[in-house]
């Protein structure tokens, strides 16, 4: 399966739903070097490639040529769109570059951001976040007329047993668009299908064991404020922006010695690795839903990471992180 997601956080916690079910995913800061990483060849034993786009702040007609080369480069793959929970980015564009630019086109397309367990549903066409329903045009509205030819469906989501349902009941030649809670559900069905003995990659892989635990934020979320004060007195972290100059300096002094990252924030955390010099992350988990743990190696060696997008987790959620990065 080919997953493009348009940034870093929703590229690695749709990667962590998948490996969640024991299936081997890489993801790629490189929208261009897949092959050249030996993961575009089909002769691997990786069953999920996620590449970040990095389009979500691109302009739109920028975003969508992003999106058709990578699909069109990789289109051999059955096809998960990434999309934001909340509906940031270029939304229906980018899923009007994605049928344009597979070889066949859909029978129909699933339209599904919901994510339970962090408080996304739908409902009639409309995003809640904790029962909140967010502003601004509905999915119906997004998808209106769509295309003539193409069935695009929007469920009613509240749960987690109404995304497994969905992605059991429909059928093949289909499209899906959705969050990380989508891609879980996504993952288990891919697993079956390949049977345990292959795709239980993960099963015997160690986890991480870190002694230089660095908190990058650069979200400004209330949820990750919050987050970050409930950090136990003496842990390591730093709030900075990508955009300030003096970004990249700060990075090399803060982390170029640290065996273990955790990242809050999709642009903070591709800036702080594209430094680092990472470009793949094997992504092997998930600490707790949407925050996916994953190993990268890039100047310094091989470093443990976990990321985190800014309105994830509860307040406890970045400490349970870095304890999980050091615990013995």
């Amino acid at each position: 399966m080919l997953v493009i997601a348009d940034d870093l956080t929703g590229a690695t916690d749709a990667g962590g739903a998948f490996a969640a079910a024991g299936l081997r995913c890489v993801v790629s800061l490189n929208s261009g070097r897949l092959v050249a990483h030996g993961l575009g060849d089909g002769q691997t034993n990786t069953h999920v490639f996620v590449v970040d786009t990095d389009s979500r702040d691109m302009t739109e007609a920028a975003a969508r040529a992003t999106t058709r080369d990578v699909i069109r480069r990789h289109s051999s793959r059955e096809l998960f769109v990434k999309i934001d929970s909340t509906l940031r980015g270029h939304v229906r564009s980018t899923v009007e570059s994605a049928v344009a630019a597979l070889p066949h086109p859909p029978q129909r397309i699933v339209v599904c951001p919901a994510f339970p367990a962090n408080g996304r549903t739908v409902i009639n066409g409309g995003v809640f976040v904790h029962g909140v329903q967010l502003e601004g045009p509905t999915l119906f509205e997004i998808f209106d007329r769509f295309t003539p030819t193409v069935v695009v469906e929007i469920p009613d989501i509240k749960t987690d047993a109404d995304l497994a349902r969905i992605v059991a009941s429909t059928p093949a030649a289909t499209l899906w668009v959705g969050s990380a809670g989508l891609a879980y559900h996504l993952g288990q069905s891919l697993a079956v299908q390949l049977g345990e003995g292959q795709a239980r990659h993960n099963a015997l892989r160690r986890t991480p064991l870190a002694q230089r635990v660095v908190v990058v934020a650069g979200s400004l979320h209330p949820q990750t404020a919050q987050q970050l004060r409930q950090l136990a007195p003496g842990t390591n972290a730093i709030i900075l922006d990508p955009l300030d100059p003096s970004f990249g300096d700060q990075v090399e002094s803060h982390v170029r010695h640290a065996d273990g990252l955790v990242l809050t924030g999709g642009a903070t955390a591709r800036a702080v690795l594209e430094i680092l010099g990472v470009e793949t992350l094997e992504v092997s988990g998930e600490i707790e839903p949407g925050v996916p743990w994953a190993v990268g190696a890039g100047r310094f060696g091989e470093i443990a990471i976990v990321t985190k997008a800014g309105g994830f987790g509860d307040t406890l959620t970045l400490q349970r992180a870095v304890q999980f990065l050091t615990r013995p």
